[in-house]
């Protein structure tokens, strides 16, 4: 019994080791060189003859008017998802569709190696960028904020649900879909989507509904291996150290 609380006590604090480790490394962007050509095309924006749908969920009917048709290929730089605990807005203004927000870069904010050196972060509905700590102010010339999206991301479709939710920080995606504005059909509820890559501050990100999402090139996959089975050990062998813990009590 000893020979074996010691291995599940190594088992624990290796785990968290590596959860530590590995916590840091699935946040880092990908190098220059391993960006995919794709990923620095600009966003294509065409006319649209779709006319306005219905959908429901939760139990809410929401009206969805396409404004173009839109494709996007990029870098995610940050996210967010809708169902986040922290998240107010979305429960409180019965938003269910909107399934998550990824802010995306492309073009010379790639090619000029500026993201590297740049902070990302994702809030309900919003993303925000700065350069990091000690950076040369300087630098703020390479950034391009017609190279840089935050996106509301729509979809009514299960598999499309289930690729959205996986990508993470790093990845290189690419979508296809409309620029769309929505609200729920008693009025309560409407949001309009940005038609321009050049305008900022509110009411600049883009509202997608999403017909195809693509995962073009996972970042750090090793990393996340190491973290996803990393809190399952930690979980796990904390859970026996606690049974054996009682049982010799």
């Amino acid at each position: 019994m000893k020979t074996i609380r010691k291995i599940i006590k190594l088992i624990f604090f290796v785990s968290i080791i590596a959860f530590i480790i590995s916590f840091f490394q699935i946040k880092k962007l990908p190098e220059k060189r391993n960006i995919i050509k794709s990923t620095c095309n600009e966003p294509l924006q065409t006319k649209t003859n779709t006319e306005p749908f219905s959908i429901e969920k939760n139990g809410k009917t929401y009206l969805v008017t396409p404004l173009y048709n839109y494709e996007l290929n990029g870098l995610i730089v940050s996210y967010h998802h809708s169902s986040d605990w922290l998240d107010y807005y979305h429960e409180k203004w019965e938003d269910y569709l909107n399934l998550k927000d990824i802010c995306i870069i492309w073009g010379q904010n790639i090619e000029s190696d500026i993201y590297q050196k740049m902070t990302f972060k994702n809030k309900s509905y919003s993303c925000w960028w700065n350069l990091k700590f000690g950076t040369n102010q300087t630098e703020w010339s390479k950034f391009k904020n017609a190279n840089i999206s935050n996106n509301h991301l729509l979809s009514n479709n299960d598999k499309i649900n289930e690729i959205i939710l996986k990508t993470r920080k790093g990845d290189q995606i690419y979508l296809k879909g409309y620029l769309v504005n929505y609200s729920l059909n008693d009025g309560t509820f409407k949001r309009e989507s940005s038609t321009t890559r050049t305008d900022t501050g509110m009411n600049s990100c883009e509202t997608i509904f999403v017909e195809d999402f693509q995962i073009i090139k996972k970042a750090n996959s090793p990393w996340r291996d190491i973290y996803d089975y990393s809190k399952y050990l930690i979980t796990g062998s904390f859970i026996l150290l606690t049974l054996l813990f009682f049982k010799d009590t």
